[in-house]
């Protein structure tokens, strides 16, 4: 990797959401024959540098297509990482005379955006939505392209939300400490002690929030981040008045921390994978199909309730191939779909876009 890459790379950890292309490309991994698998996926640099880990030791071609440097999921969901951008790089790759086969491995995330039917018309190319996470990939090639239950879904283990803590712990404490310095020039009071006061209650507040809170079965993240801000101001008071006596501290602790509270609690589940954004629905319901969140700028798919029109199912199961929440439960009696967990909806709109029978809807 050149050094221009590696500075975009480290850079790009921390303010993905801006994009951080790389040039779209073919890979060639190991010493892959005509009959080797393709894989395909956007050209987001983070994105490619794990995908390329996971799969370094099999023999395979890697497309990488375009999708403005944004993620698969969030490409997929916000029209960035497109059909047009998989009809691009096909035609441009040269991947027609290197396999012998027809078969191309798209990331299950970018089903929102990607239309599998569309793409066969117009190259003869056959899709088929790999597992969630990179990491799979080895195991689903040996397993002949069969995805277990596991690798279908969306998860937010303890090292994720370590990341997305690290994330917005960065980019908030830059801006405090720059806003925070700043303002020492004009006022005493702001002093080394009190900033590093201030950083120890970021640190507990962001990491404590995306560590424990996920977990608190609450119906809106809101009252996850309050009941957790509660806790906090309790043991604020208790820790200025009792052990440093210092009622600046005290103040300026509670103002602290109930801001960035205020920040992390209005969109606290569309932080986390694993929830509906309310701050998305909420923009949806007004009619708006775009939301303003901290720095970013979200597209919006449609936000509201899944419905089965069971009727017009066929059985096709590309639903329960495609939701990364586990909500599609096949019948084998009249091979038809039910919904089985509809709480877990986070309006992705997987289902509803690449269904064949188009009997899913939201509203």
């Amino acid at each position: 990797m050149s050094v221009k890459n590696s500075i975009k790379l480290g850079i790009s950890y921390f303010f993905r959401w801006t994009g951080f292309p790389i040039e779209p490309t073919l890979i060639k991994i190991g010493n892959p024959t005509s009959e080797s698998p393709v894989l395909l996926t956007c050209n987001f640099i983070l994105t490619v540098k794990r995908v390329l880990k996971a799969i370094k030791n099999l023999d395979c071609y890697l497309l990488i297509a375009p999708s403005k440097g944004i993620n698969v999921w969030c490409g997929a969901c916000g029209d960035d990482f497109r059909t047009d951008s998989v009809l691009s790089i096909l035609k441009t790759s040269g991947i027609d005379d290197l396999v012998s086969h027809r078969t191309l491995i798209l990331p299950q995330l970018s089903a929102p955006g990607i239309d599998p039917i569309i793409i066969k018309k117009k190259t003869g190319w056959n899709i088929i939505f790999g597992p969630v996470y990179a990491k799979d990939i080895p195991s689903f090639i040996e397993q002949k392209f069969c995805k277990s239950e596991a690798q279908r879904i969306v998860r937010f283990p303890f090292s994720h939300r370590i990341e997305m803590a690290t994330l917005y712990f960065f980019i908030l404490s830059v801006l405090v400490s720059t806003i925070y310095w700043i303002s020492a020039f004009f006022l005493p009071i702001l002093n080394l002690l009190l900033y590093l006061d201030t950083i120890l209650i970021f640190v507990i507040i962001i990491y404590g929030t995306m560590l424990i809170l996920p977990s608190i079965p609450t119906e809106t993240g809101k009252t996850k981040v309050w009941i957790y801000e509660g806790i906090i101001l309790l043991i604020i008071v208790l820790f200025n008045l009792f052990i440093i006596f210092n009622l600046l501290y005290l103040i300026w602790n509670i103002i602290f921390s109930l801001l960035i509270t205020l920040i992390m609690a209005e969109d606290f589940h569309g932080l986390t994978p694993i929830y509906k954004s309310e701050l998305g629905a909420k923009t949806w319901k007004k009619g708006d199909k775009k939301m303003k969140f901290l720095f970013g700028e979200y597209k919006l798919q449609p936000y509201g309730q899944i419905i089965i029109k069971r009727d017009k199912c066929i059985g096709c199961k590309v639903c329960i191939e495609v939701c990364p929440r586990n909500l599609y439960l096949f019948d084998e009696n009249d091979k038809k779909v039910d919904l089985r967990n509809p709480e877990k909806c986070i309006n992705c709109n997987a289902c509803v876009k690449r269904c064949l029978a188009q009997c899913l809807e939201i509203n």
